[in-house]
């Protein structure tokens, strides 16, 4: 399943092909006027794209860049490719139809367990699927012979984190009986740690999954493409680890949109960070009391909110609220700081900043910040710097 990049010839031929991709999804998407806005920065995308791609390949590991915290973003997916990563993962299919269907070439991988009611989408429009059960992966198999294809199974299995996969007792088992289907093909086995258990991918978990490829490898008598141990939280492992064994593959986002590490959230140093900024227009601004004036129950949203007594402040509202973006992971550009938000507001205690009116207010974002204002239709989605690497 891997790509042959090995001719020069092809790979100018799609140097060139994406630089006029590129052109032209970013033609019109580059007005800083409109508000909100979500501003996403290609060439700091693919700096670190590539500078992580190169890493990990050093030591033998292929990259999976993500685009799931981009809703499917094909000038990052094209930003992404041209960085060489060799295959693109969404966890939405809807996301990687967009990819496509807007001419960006690579392989592609559905990293979440496909919904039966979407089998059909996922043979057509992903080469690869994350499965962790039967009864989805055999409908994916007689889609793949209706469809005149072969689709590609990795399978999960659960190393304690307690997100997807099959328990390690039940992988041969399962093997077998994806061995039986005919138009699927198991090109390897994975796992995801960090996330819902937030459970470290440390060594022993590591050595744990490729014990269990080997095992299976000599079960079978076969050898697997991909051995993928994770995301982006495996970023410290990768690169101090002594010991690889068969983890030849990672699937990682977070570390690209962020330039930190997310184990602990510190900047990887040849990373680049502030990849996204969230820009929202101020829509009033008044001096008001700190604190409200009444009884405090609940909010609109099930919270009894609390408030230092600053005195009188200046107040600021903008144009943005929970329904657009997590508000927990905005951080002001300067030192204003907020301090209310409700589902279309979020109100700043301006500080010694004066501002007015129709000013727009600059946000660094996290991770689940960038995720949530890349899904709201409120926010317009401009794209940055795509010259500096095309």
């Amino acid at each position: 399943m891997f790509r042959d990049c090995s001719s020069c010839n092809n790979y100018l031929l799609t140097s060139l092909f994406t630089q006029a991709l590129i052109k032209r999804m970013t033609h019109s998407t580059t007005s800083l006027t409109h508000s909100p806005r979500i501003e996403i920065d290609l060439g700091k995308i693919y700096r670190n794209t590539k500078r992580l791609n190169h890493m990990f390949l050093a030591r033998g590991i292929s990259v999976m860049g993500v685009t799931k915290g981009v809703l499917g973003s094909p000038p990052v997916a094209a930003a992404m490719t041209a960085a060489g990563v060799g295959y693109l993962a969404d966890s939405r299919i809807e996301n990687i139809k967009r990819i496509k269907d807007a001419g960006v070439k690579n392989t592609f991988v559905l990293i979440r367990t496909p919904s039966m009611g979407k089998v059909r989408q996922v043979v057509k429009y992903a080469d690869i699927s994350l499965n962790s059960e039967l009864d989805v992966i055999q409908q994916l198999a007689c889609e793949a012979r209706a469809q005149n294809k072969v689709h590609g199974i990795l399978l999960m299995v659960d190393l304690g984190d307690l997100r997807e996969g099959i328990l390690p007792e039940d992988m041969e088992e399962t093997l077998a009986a994806v061995n039986t289907f005919k138009g699927v093909k198991t090109i390897g086995i994975g796992t995801n740690l960090g996330c819902i258990g937030g459970v470290t991918p440390g060594q022993d978990k590591m050595d744990e999954l490729s014990r269990i490829a080997v095992t299976l490898e000599n079960r079978f008598k076969i050898r697997f493409d991909l051995v993928s141990g994770g995301n982006s939280a495996n970023y410290h492992w990768a690169e101090e680890s002594g010991r690889l064994g068969r983890i030849n593959n990672l699937r990682i986002g977070e570390m690209i949109f962020t330039g930190c590490s997310t184990i602990d959230y510190s900047p990887v140093e040849q990373l680049e960070t502030n990849v996204s900024r969230l820009v929202a227009e101020v829509i009033e601004v008044k001096q008001k009391d700190s604190l409200p004036g009444g009884t405090v129950a609940t909010n609109a949203f099930g919270e009894i909110p609390v408030f230092a007594d600053r005195g009188i402040i200046t107040r600021a509202i903008l144009e943005i609220g929970r329904q657009d973006v997590l508000p927990q992971g905005l951080s002001p550009v300067n030192d204003m700081e907020i301090i209310g938000v409700s589902s279309d507001h979020v109100v700043l205690d301006s500080k010694e900043h004066r501002v007015k009116i129709g000013d727009q207010i600059g946000f660094h974002l996290t991770y689940g910040a960038q995720l949530s204002a890349m899904t709201s239709p409120y926010i317009e989605k401009v794209y940055l710097n795509s010259g500096e690497y095309i």
